[in-house]
């Protein structure tokens, strides 16, 4: 996440300081908006299901492909396809609600309401859902029967946890950026955060989930431990 977070702050850098850079990037931040939210859901859904999958393929298993990455691929790509979108209109409405300036006073709403209401009342469930739903063999009765009080402590609070760790910092970076600017910069984080998701979706709690098809994922020790 640090790693991510330095290299998300490298973009903003090369945006307000470097001009060749600046053109290149507004040049693809026109282009993606140019195409709507489709456009958005598209490329969101790439970089959180495809270019995340290739991660591991080829950083981790060496290559090795099996029916389970292709699995991963066109179910985190959906996933991510519609979560792009609905951000891509968020952000919009944000820069209504706010403005579309870099200082505090546009910055600190656009974050607090991103991550304390947004991210509260939307992502943290959809996400947790959806990728707890995939490690549950696709099964909406077994969802079902996890629904009370301890999916929401241990499952909902160790998300949206790692959300606020991850998140809070990347979105001040993405607001600081224009319109334009903010989608993409985004989406260049969802490929690690997808992968994040898929190790809090696989902690501990199902004692059957080594038997159940899914993300196969060595998860990361801060999610692991926030799980149990």
């Amino acid at each position: 996440m640090l790693t991510l977070l330095t290299a998300m702050s490298v973009v903003v850098a090369i945006y307000y300081f470097w001009p060749p850079g600046a053109a290149l990037l507004s040049g693809y931040g026109a282009w993606q908006h140019a195409g709507g939210v489709f456009r958005a859901g598209l490329v969101s859904g790439f970089a959180g299901g495809i270019l995340s999958e290739l991660s591991l393929v080829y950083a981790r298993d060496r290559g090795r492909w099996n029916a389970t990455h292709l699995e991963n691929m066109a179910f985190r790509f959906a996933v991510f396809f519609l979560g792009g979108m609905i951000v891509c209109k968020f952000y919009e409405w944000q820069a209504v609600w706010f403005g579309d300036g870099v200082s505090w006073r546009v910055l600190l709403p656009k974050v607090l309401v991103d991550q304390f209401v947004f991210s509260v009342i939307w992502s943290t469930s959809y996400q947790t859902l959806t990728f707890r739903w995939q490690v549950l063999g696709y099964s909406g009765s077994r969802l079902w029967k996890e629904l009370d009080g301890n999916f929401v402590v241990q499952r909902m609070l160790p998300v949206l946890v790692t959300n606020w760790m991850f998140w809070i910092p990347g979105v001040t970076l993405v607001y600081a950026m224009p319109l334009i600017l903010q989608m993409p910069l985004n989406i260049f984080a969802t490929a690690i955060w997808s992968l994040l998701l898929a190790g809090l979706a696989r902690s501990a709690g199902a004692p059957d989930t080594a038997t159940v098809p899914g993300p196969i994922l060595t998860q990361p020790t801060s999610a692991a431990d926030a799980a149990d």
